[in-house]
C-alpha cells in the first residue's frame, strides 16, 4: 500500500501505444482478405521488477542481506535486502541513531520517489522495474503527522493540538491544527519532548467578533486540554500577548472574554467551568486578516505566551487596521 497515485511507467505506456498502432494496421489489411489471415491477438505481458530494502547506515533489519557479488551486480554498497511478495507487510527496521538529547530516532516508514514525488509504502508494491525502498528515521519533533478531520456532527476532533474558532457571522465552529517545533527559549516547557518547544499553525483568517481558544496536549496531560490552565508553583493561569514590530501587535487584535473584562488571567473562566477564550475585538480588529500564531508555556503551563502575526501587514499587501 502506498500513499500516492500510481501510473503506468513510460516503458509500458510506449509498449501499449505500439500495440494499439499495430492493431489498427491489421484491421485495415484484413478487410479484403480471409478471416484466417488476421493474426491472433498477442497477450499483454508485464515485466515484474524486484523490490529491495535499504535500511541505511546505523540501521538494521532482520533477514538475509544480499551477498557481495549480488551487491556488486547492482552497483550498491552497504546492507540491502530483498523485499517479500507483492502486498505483504513491510518489516520495521531498528536504529542506533539518537538525537542530541540521546533519544533514539523513530522509524517513519519506507519511501522511494514515484513520479517525482516522495512516496511512502506500508506493503511491498507491485513494480515493473528494480525499485529501492529506503528507511526513514527521524527525531520525534521531525515526525510528519497528517491532520485528521473531526468526525461529522460529533463535536470531537482528533488533532493532538488545535485552535477552536467560532465564527461570529455564521456561529459555526472550525478546528485549526497546531504543530510542534523546537524552541531556542531555554525555560519554555518541554511538553513531553526532549527540549523546549513551541506550538504554531499555518495561516488562517479571523473576522471581527470571531472567538478563539487553544487546546494543547503534553503540557497538562496526554489529551488536548484548554490552555492556559491553573498550574505552576505560583498557581498561575495567565496569558501574555506578545508583540513585535509593526505586524505582530497581538494585544491590539485580541481581548479575553468569559467575564475576565480585559484581564489576561482566567481564574474567572475556570470558576464558571469555561475554557479561556479570546475574541478578535481589539482596537486593530476592524476587518478580516490572515494570521499565524506562535505559543509557548512557562511555569509548568501556568503561563502561556501568544504571538499572533498579521500576514497582510507583514507582506505589505493590506492595511494594519
Amino acid at each position: 500500500m502506498k500513499k500516492s497515485m500510481k501510473i503506468l511507467s513510460i516503458a509500458l505506456s510506449l509498449t501499449l501505444a505500439a500495440g494499439m498502432t499495430t492493431g489498427i494496421a491489421l484491421t485495415a489489411s484484413a478487410a479484403g482478405g480471409k478471416k484466417s489471415d488476421v493474426p491472433a491477438p498477442i497477450a499483454e505481458t508485464k515485466a515484474a521488477g524486484q523490490v529491495y530494502l535499504v535500511p541505511g547506515e546505523g540501521n538494521t533489519l532482520e533477514g538475509t542481506k544480499l551477498s557481495e557479488s549480488e551487491l556488486s551486480a547492482l552497483h550498491l554498497e552497504g546492507d540491502v535486502y530483498k523485499a517479500g511478495a507483492v502486498g505483504t507487510q513491510l518489516p520495521t527496521p531498528t536504529t542506533t541513531k539518537k538525537d542530541k538529547s540521546n533519544n533514539p530516532f523513530t522509524f517513519n516508514g519506507w519511501w522511494t520517489v514515484v513520479d517525482a514525488t516522495v512516496t511512502y509504502f506500508t506493503t511491498v508494491p507491485e513494480v515493473e522495474e528494480t525499485t529501492y525502498l529506503y528507511a526513514d528515521f527521524r527525531a520525534a519533533l521531525s515526525q510528519h503527522q497528517d491532520p485528521v478531520a473531526p468526525s461529522a456532527g460529533s463535536g470531537q476532533v482528533s488533532y493532538a493540538n488545535y485552535m477552536k474558532v467560532t465564527r461570529a457571522e455564521t456561529d459555526t465552529v472550525e478546528y485549526i491544527p497546531l504543530y510542534v517545533s523546537g524552541s531556542d527559549v531555554p525555560n519554555a516547557v518541554h511538553g513531553g519532548y526532549s527540549g523546549p518547544v513551541q506550538w504554531y499553525n499555518e495561516w488562517f483568517t479571523l473576522a471581527p467578533g470571531d472567538l478563539i481558544s487553544f487546546y494543547i496536549s503534553g503540557v497538562y496531560g496526554g489529551q488536548p486540554i484548554a490552555a492556559p490552565r491553573v498550574a505552576g508553583g505560583m498557581n498561575q493561569c495567565q496569558l501574555t500577548m506578545e508583540s513585535s514590530g509593526q505586524y505582530g501587535k497581538t494585544a491590539q487584535y485580541l481581548q479575553p472574554v468569559n467575564g475576565d473584562y480585559g484581564s489576561t488571567t482566567f481564574f474567572d473562566a475556570y470558576a464558571k467551568n469555561e475554557a479561556p477564550v479570546m475574541a478578535y475585538t481589539g482596537p486593530y480588529a476592524k476587518r478580516e486578516h490572515a494570521f499565524r500564531c506562535y505559543i509557548k508555556f512557562y511555569n509548568e503551563g501556568g503561563t502561556m505566551t501568544l504571538y499572533m502575526e498579521n500576514m497582510d501587514a507583514k507582506l505589505g499587501i493590506g492595511e494594519m487596521i
